[in-house]
């Protein structure tokens, strides 16, 4: 092996470790998976799945494939059936968005859906052939959660976040509204309360849309995913955890 080939060898490890090794510190990592009991008021409508599946590489640059998935259990789907997936793949060191994977099942409602984020060439890319300029460091719904976790939150503090999807770009701001000790069938958490809002948007447009309660700590799990409908409210509470 020439002295050039050694050089490009030695930098690939290099660019490999460094974003393997940033993969490992974040709050969330591979084999993380969390259950939720989602409930519309005193029923229990099915489950919830967050899953941080494996680390894959994405045009050569690794990416957490994390899954989230939604459905309704057996009485529930008599009145409205849900089973949705969405993929979602960030990069491990800047965590912004790389693909993005929507399948709906609502009822009669169906629709699915991919992006591939080119996030050198400022692009989304849909599986129907449109394409949407981004801004730089654009993450989908999903990535903006998981980025969420890593920030430094206190109470009082307003985060934005650069977010992208159904073909527009958003400013997610989160708000970090209070402590506040939650019970679920996971136990009892100290928690921060968050609330996502997007000014002017479809997504979390209501200023009680959407609340997320994650944990008081360094891994900062969500514990309570509450958001408003219609007529009442829908939540999601942890009952189970695993970790590798």
């Amino acid at each position: 092996m020439n002295k050039m080939c050694k050089n490009a060898l030695i930098g690939v490890v290099c660019f490999l470790c460094f974003h393997l090794l940033n993969a490992d510190i974040r709050p969330f990592n591979k084999g993380e998976k969390l259950i939720f009991s989602v409930e519309y008021g005193p029923l229990k409508a099915g489950t919830a799945i967050m899953e941080v599946v494996e680390i894959v590489m994405m045009d050569s640059i690794p990416a957490f494939h994390i899954v989230s998935t939604e459905r309704t259990n057996a009485f529930f789907s008599k009145i409205f059936k849900i089973d949705d997936r969405y993929d979602s793949y960030i990069d491990t060191v800047h965590l912004h968005s790389l693909r993005f994977e929507k399948h709906i099942r609502e009822g009669s409602y169906k629709k699915n859906q991919i992006v591939e984020f080119k996030q050198d060439s400022g692009k989304a890319i849909y599986s129907d052939g449109k394409i949407y300029e981004i801004n730089p460091g654009a993450k989908d719904i999903i990535a903006s959660i998981y980025f969420a976790r890593t920030l430094d939150l206190e109470v009082g503090k307003t985060f934005t976040i650069n977010t992208h999807t159904d073909g527009k770009n958003y400013d997610l701001q989160v708000n970090v509204l209070k402590k506040e000790r939650v019970e679920t069938p996971a136990g009892e958490f100290d928690c921060l309360l968050i609330q996502p809002i997007i000014e002017g948007g479809k997504i979390f447009a209501s200023r009680d849309g959407l609340k997320i309660w994650l944990t008081d700590d360094d891994w900062k799990i969500p514990i309570i995913i509450r958001s408003k409908i219609m007529i009442g409210s829908i939540q999601a509470k942890l009952k189970e955890a695993y970790f590798e």
